[in-house]
This record gives structure tokens, sequence and C-alpha cells, in this order.
């Protein structure tokens, strides 16, 4: 399901064309998790922890569209990936993770960020770990139980956000086409 993320490619096949796109689609991506609305709003953590979390949400949102079409939506799925994992090399080095440990830090990262995609992805098919809400409630909410009226927004916007890539072409989406699904309180 997401096998191309445990590939490493080396270079690009597609030259620089999927790196570029992937990075613009990233900085789409960073901007949406870093809206006011999921802090403010739903109370997640504004923290290093809590931002990745909601970055990897929204990485999810967009490689679960762009996963198994092959072609160039492939090649922009690896490269943003890549992309990602550059900017968290970038954020350890930043706030004084030393040489030694970025690579620890960032294994322990990928793992991670694997095991969420998988979850997500299981959870919105209704695998066995149970229902979209349910998982994020466990991610994003620590599993508070009083929490549980806000993962079922999240999970709305999360399948409203599936519901509005669906049919993006990935050339599109780099052109400014909509990602995500708009939030409360959003100009319309």
């Amino acid at each position: 399901m997401f096998s191309w993320l445990i590939r490493h490619r080396g270079k690009d096949p597609a030259g620089s064309t999927a790196t570029g796109m992937a990075e613009q689609l990233y900085a789409v991506i960073v901007a949406q998790a870093r809206q006011p609305f999921f802090y403010r709003d739903l109370g997640m953590a504004d923290t290093i922890p809590g931002r990745f979390e909601l970055l990897t949400l929204h990485m999810f949102i967009v490689l679960d569209r762009l996963a198994g079409k092959g072609g160039i939506d492939e090649d922009v799925a690896q490269a943003l990936v890549d992309v990602m994992f550059q900017d968290m090399d970038d954020v350890a080095r930043e706030t004084g993770v030393g040489d030694m440990g970025v690579g620890p830090r960032l294994k322990k990262l990928a793992r991670s960020f694997r095991s969420r995609l998988e979850y997500y992805k299981e959870a919105i098919e209704g695998d066995r770990r149970g229902s979209l809400p349910e998982a994020l409630l466990v991610i994003h909410f620590g599993e508070d139980k009083k929490q549980q009226e806000k993962a079922v927004l999240l999970a709305q916007y999360v399948r409203d956000s599936q519901a509005v890539i669906a049919g993006v072409r990935v050339e599109d989406m780099v052109a400014g086409a909509p990602l995500f699904a708009e939030l409360p309180g959003s100009a319309g």
C-alpha cells in the first residue's frame, strides 16, 4: 500500500520535476498543518511532537491520494517523503541535535511516520484497529474519551479532505488546486 515509502530511489527519476512539485506540495501541507484551528479550536498540542502528528496526518491525506497511481504521482509521493525528512533533518540540527543524534532520531521518526500512515489507512478501511475517530483519539488526544467529539470532527475533516483531493491531478495540486477541506471559521 505504501510500499514506495521503504524504497529509496536515490536519484529523482523524473529529474527535478518531481522534487520541485514535492517541495511546493510540502509547503502547502505544512501551512495547512499549522492552521490555528487545530491548536485553538481542537486543542491539539502545539509542541514539536504535536506538530509532527498533524504534519503526518496531512501528509497521509496527500500520500493516500498519490499511492499506487504510478508515473509522476508515485515519483512525487516518494519525493514528498524525501522532502519531509530532509526538513526533519534540518529542524533536528537547528534545535541542537548533534550529528551523531540526527540519524537515530530520524529513523525513529520514520518508523513513527510509517506506522501512522498504516494506522490511518487501516482505520479508514475499517480494519481491526477501529474507526478513524478512534485512531485520531489515540494519536492526537491521548485516548481522552472527553475529546471524542473533537476526534469525530477531525475524522470528518480528513474524510472531507480526501473527497476534495480524490480526483485532482498532481499537476493541478501544484498549480494551486485545493488539497484539503475548508476548516470551520475559514473565509469561504
